[in-house]
C-alpha cells in the first residue's frame, strides 16, 4: 500500500472518530456468495473507501457448494459503502488484484445504491461471477458488538425494539459478523412483549428463535452474556435479523444500552 493510501485512510478514520453517532448507524448490507464451480474459490472484493471484505492482504474463501454464504457485511457508516464495487475470482488466468483497470471475465462490477439491502454473488465456474442486488427484503437487520461490561455486576446486554403485528410469524436470528473477529461462542437471545418472555434461547451462535406475535405493538429483542461461563461467552460483533412472513418488518431500533 502506498503512502498516499495510508494518509487517506488515517484522515478518514479521524473524521469518523469525530462523528461517532454517524459512524455507528447499526445498519449493514450483507454480501452472499453461491459457489457452483465445484471447488473452493478465492474471492476478492474492493469497494468505496478502500473497503475490502477480508482485509487488504486477505481473501475470502468460498467453499465448494456454498449456497448464499454470508461472507461479509458492509456497515453503513460515514465512510459509505454506496458506490462502485468490483469482485474478482482469484485464479491463475484472472487479474492478480481486483483494482486492475480492466475487468476480465472473472470479474464483476456493480454499483451499490441506498435502495439496495443485500448483494448476491453467484460463482458459475472458475472464470464467471454474476452479481445481483436485492431491495425490499422481508428481513430487517442490524449490527453491533457484545463484550464484557466490567463496570456492572452483570455482563453486557443489548436491548433492541421492533414494531410487531398481531398474528405475524417472525424468525429472529443472532449470528457472528463474518467480517470481524470474535472470542467465545455462546450468548442468549430473548424475545419480550413488555415484561413477558415469548421465547428465550441460550446456545452457540448462530441462534434462531421463532414465534407468532400475540398483539400489535412494540417488542424487545435482548442479546445477552448473563449467566454464561467466561470460557464460552461470546465477545465480538454480531448480526441480529428479524424475518416476517408478512414482509412487514420495520427497522430494528437500539436502546441506550447498545454501544454507539
Amino acid at each position: 500500500m502506498n503512502l498516499f493510501k495510508y494518509l487517506f485512510i488515517a484522515l478518514a478514520l479521524n473524521f469518523i472518530a469525530l462523528n461517532p453517532h454517524k459512524a455507528h448507524s447499526h445498519e449493514h448490507i450483507p454480501f452472499y456468495a453461491t459457489n457452483n464451480a465445484g471447488k473452493k474459490i478465492i474471492l476478492m472484493c474492493v469497494g468505496p473507501w478502500f473497503r475490502t471484505p477480508c482485509g487488504f492482504n486477505d481473501e475470502c474463501s468460498i467453499g465448494a457448494g456454498a449456497d448464499d454464504d454470508n461472507f461479509y457485511s458492509a456497515e453503513v457508516t460515514t465512510a459509505s459503502p454506496y458506490g462502485h464495487w468490483r469482485c474478482t475470482l482469484k485464479e491463475p488466468e484472472c487479474p492478480s488484484h481486483p483494482g486492475t483497470p480492466a475487468c476480465e471475465a472473472c470479474c464483476v462490477d456493480f454499483t451499490l445504491t441506498k435502495g439496495d439491502d443485500s448483494v448476491y454473488l453467484t460463482i458459475e465456474n472458475e472464470t464467471t461471477i454474476i452479481a445481483n442486488l436485492s431491495s425490499g427484503s422481508d428481513t430487517s437487520t442490524t449490527l453491533a458488538a457484545l463484550g464484557d461490561d466490567n463496570t456492572k455486576p452483570k455482563r453486557d446486554t443489548d436491548t433492541w425494539s421492533i414494531q410487531g403485528t398481531e398474528g405475524d410469524n417472525v424468525v429472529i436470528t443472532l449470528e457472528v459478523d463474518p467480517s470481524a473477529g470474535h472470542d467465545g461462542s455462546e450468548a442468549t437471545l430473548i424475545l419480550l412483549n413488555g415484561n413477558s418472555t415469548i421465547e428465550s434461547k441460550t446456545d452457540a451462535l448462530p441462534i434462531e428463535i421463532s414465534a407468532a406475535l400475540p398483539s400489535d405493538g412494540e417488542y424487545q429483542l435482548v442479546v445477552s452474556q448473563n449467566d454464561i461461563p467466561e470460557d464460552v461467552r461470546f465477545r465480538g460483533r454480531y448480526i441480529l435479523s428479524v424475518k416476517s412472513d408478512s414482509g412487514n418488518v420495520q427497522d430494528i431500533k437500539p436502546s441506550e444500552d447498545v454501544e454507539q
